[in-house]
């Protein structure tokens, strides 16, 4: 008979308190503050994604093998140590501000400063420049670990809801578009002057900084349970590589994380040396690519209802893949407007979903250990996944070395960028970054999808969750 009683009283608060439990209905105040983060985080990521390749291998003109080595050795290395402890330290951290905000409030203005100085060198000598390449890539690196982990974490701080969490991620990168845009059309605007980009870098960097200080500030987290005792650093990454859904995902991520930093960091190149193009020409490229990535955020998340979200992912993976691979040949400029135009609608899924299922597979953990820990699964596919971004640089870097690239030389006196005659390896070689390499990753990214969960898997695992938390009588404030 008690029994019976049990299962009444827990099925009857499953009923009243499953809403305040996933909250599916979070305010808009608090989805936009939110949401303005992303804008930071993207203005700051961008523009080291979009400017750094270019930046120092064509103005600077620092050995490629010199450039290869510290992003495939010392930024691999430093990513290996920072990304799962800083997600470690933050999941364990207890202060009456939470356990994210903090670092958020910390970092972000180091974060700044690392921005600027990266593309504002002090020093002339090569050897020089290498270790201050070095020095301020890590920096920079280390604060997007702490930073950006930390933000994406708030994440499941707001919804528990799959769906909830994907309309509030969908809003904030309506904002991150916009600083993408900024980051990715500034290199194209300001590539024939290099002082001119270098006071574009303060700019958004500064516009960074604001956005990212407005929901450390304004967003409240979720209290912390007792008997959420902090793991220790070997068993939480245990943790992490058991969790089946989290490697699937981070398979997948590898390869998407490769396509997009090495498709940013070629931009540059492709519409100087491939198109021969500067100006509104050049930034339309980027610009078709993000307008044409709207589109996505309203249609990737009706067709993840209509299937699931498993499916929703591999679609646009596969359309990003068979549109960048028509890049290596096609020649006018129209045709290339189109297939970049398709590309972003398929990229959209890059903007979307990673930090819905890297949450999606905190859930999963939260059954087997009774905690969450967001921050520490941010940090692990960092661990993860950052070497793919080291991995496209240096391949970058390699071809441009191996086919011949001839760097541009800068005016000292007027900062005016010279562009030099490319031998048509050179031109191939770029051609291949953009479409060859792109397209083999995408298509070995669609294998790991096979091994995460299906819509019902998922929506199976949330109603275990629902009915640990009643009996915990942990929810998730709306306000």
């Amino acid at each position: 008979m008690s029994n019976k009683l049990i299962s009444v009283s827990v099925n009857e608060k499953l009923s009243n308190s499953s809403d305040d439990i996933l909250v599916r209905n979070v305010p808009l105040k608090k989805k936009l503050t939110y949401a303005v983060g992303l804008f930071g985080t993207q203005i700051y990521n961008g523009i080291q994604a979009s400017s750094t390749a270019w930046f120092w291998l064509n103005i600077m003109g620092i050995d490629n093998i010199a450039y290869s080595i510290v992003m495939l050795v010392f930024y691999n290395i430093w990513n290996a140590l920072n990304d799962p402890i800083f997600g470690w330290l933050s999941d364990n951290t207890r202060t009456r501000w939470g356990r994210r905000i903090p670092y958020m409030r910390l970092f972000s203005p180091i974060w700044f400063v690392a921005s600027i100085f990266l593309f504002l060198p002090l020093v002339q000598a090569e050897l020089a420049l290498i270790i201050w390449f070095t020095v301020f890539i890590l920096i920079f690196d280390g604060c997007y670990t702490f930073v950006a982990g930390c933000y994406n974490s708030l994440l499941g701080e707001i919804s528990f809801d799959t769906q909830t969490r994907t309309n509030i991620n969908t809003l904030a990168w309506v904002f991150a578009t916009v600083g993408i845009a900024i980051a990715y059309i500034g290199p194209l605007l300001f590539k024939e002057n290099i002082r001119a980009f270098q006071i574009f870098v303060v700019v958004g960097s500064s516009l960074g900084l604001l956005a990212l200080l407005i929901p450390s500030f304004l967003i409240k987290e979720r209290p912390i349970p007792p008997e959420e005792t902090p793991l220790a650093l070997g068993t939480a990454l245990k943790g992490c590589i058991k969790n089946k859904p989290f490697m699937a995902f981070v398979g997948w991520n590898f390869c998407v994380q490769f396509t997009t930093a090495i498709l940013i960091a070629n931009i540059v190149f492709y519409a100087t040396f491939v198109l021969s193009v500067e100006g509104f020409q050049a930034t339309f490229l980027v610009a078709i690519f993000l307008i044409c990535a709207l589109p996505g955020f309203i249609i990737l998340p009706k067709l993840q209802k209509k299937w699931d979200l498993r499916k929703a992912v591999m679609f646009a993976t596969i359309v990003m893949a068979f549109a960048l691979v028509t890049l290596i040949f096609i020649q006018e400029y129209w045709q290339i407007i189109i297939a970049l135009g398709l590309a972003g609608f398929g990229a959209s899924v890059t903007m979307i979903y990673p930090n819905v299922m890297m949450t999606e597979s905190a859930d999963y953990d939260e059954l087997t250990t009774n905690r969450r820990r967001e921050a520490i699964f941010f940090g692990t596919n960092a661990l993860f996944t950052k070497p793919a971004i080291g991995l496209a640089q240096a391949i970058l870097a390699l071809t441009l070395l191996f086919t011949g690239f001839v760097s541009d030389t800068v005016n000292p006196r007027t900062g005016e960028v010279i562009h030099n005659i490319q031998p048509a390896t050179a031109i191939l070689g770029i051609r291949l970054i953009m479409g060859l390499f792109t397209f083999i990753a995408l298509v070995i990214a669609l294998i790991p999808l096979f091994f995460y969960p299906s819509g019902e898997e998922v929506e199976k695992m949330k109603k275990q969750i629902e009915e640990i938390r009643v009996r915990k009588g942990d929810t998730i404030s709306a306000k």
